[in-house]
């Protein structure tokens, strides 16, 4: 798979408002206690294997200050896949440090978290939830999907707040695999 993937230990510390864009797929798999266990020989097996059953759009505040999520929001797609091993569920978005791809048996974990962190805080969480924008099934292989995010080099496409960002990439991620439905976001 190259060096384009990483796995969660390589998470940067702390985070600041002036990050550079790393250009490539962090990626996070949540046991069953919580804790990242990011085997990359397990994901490429996923990769090789899976089929996408299921697509969803979510969405967040930028801010857990805002009034409103009407105009500036995070976009990130969740999934899962059915197996012999059960259904795992997916997260994979783009923000200002990379492409950020997460796994887990419960659909909380890569809805409601990011790198481990509670995408809205708990205090928070009363007004704020993750919210769901669109769903569609899906009959794309995961190999197809990680094919096409490599083809289209989107890892390497930096993280514009502007126009290459969470929006557009969602967009893109989203209209491959959902099977009928597209997102009506204007890019």
């Amino acid at each position: 798979m190259g060096n384009i993937l990483s796995s969660g230990a390589s998470r940067p510390s702390h985070r600041s408002n002036g990050i550079e864009w790393q250009g490539n797929i962090r990626y996070y798999s949540y046991t069953s206690s919580g804790s990242f266990d990011s085997d990359l020989d397990d994901l490429q097996r996923h990769i090789n294997n899976d089929t996408i059953q299921m697509v969803y759009l979510y969405k967040k505040p930028l801010s857990e200050m805002q009034w409103s999520n009407l105009l500036l929001y995070h976009v990130y797609v969740v999934f899962y896949t059915d197996t012999r091993y059960g259904r795992f569920w997916w997260s994979i978005e783009k923000n200002g440090e990379a492409l950020i791809l997460q796994m887990s048996k419960n659909l909380e974990d890569v809805r409601d978290r990011l790198e481990g962190d509670r995408r809205i805080c708990l205090e928070n969480s009363w007004y704020w939830k993750p919210q769901l924008i669109v769903q569609n099934s899906s009959l794309e292989t995961f190999a197809n999907l990680y094919n096409f995010i490599i083809v289209t080099d989107q890892v390497n496409i930096t993280y514009n707040f502007s126009d290459e960002n969470c929006k557009k990439f969602a967009k893109i991620v989203f209209d491959r695999i959902a099977r009928t439905k597209t997102w009506k976001y204007v890019i």
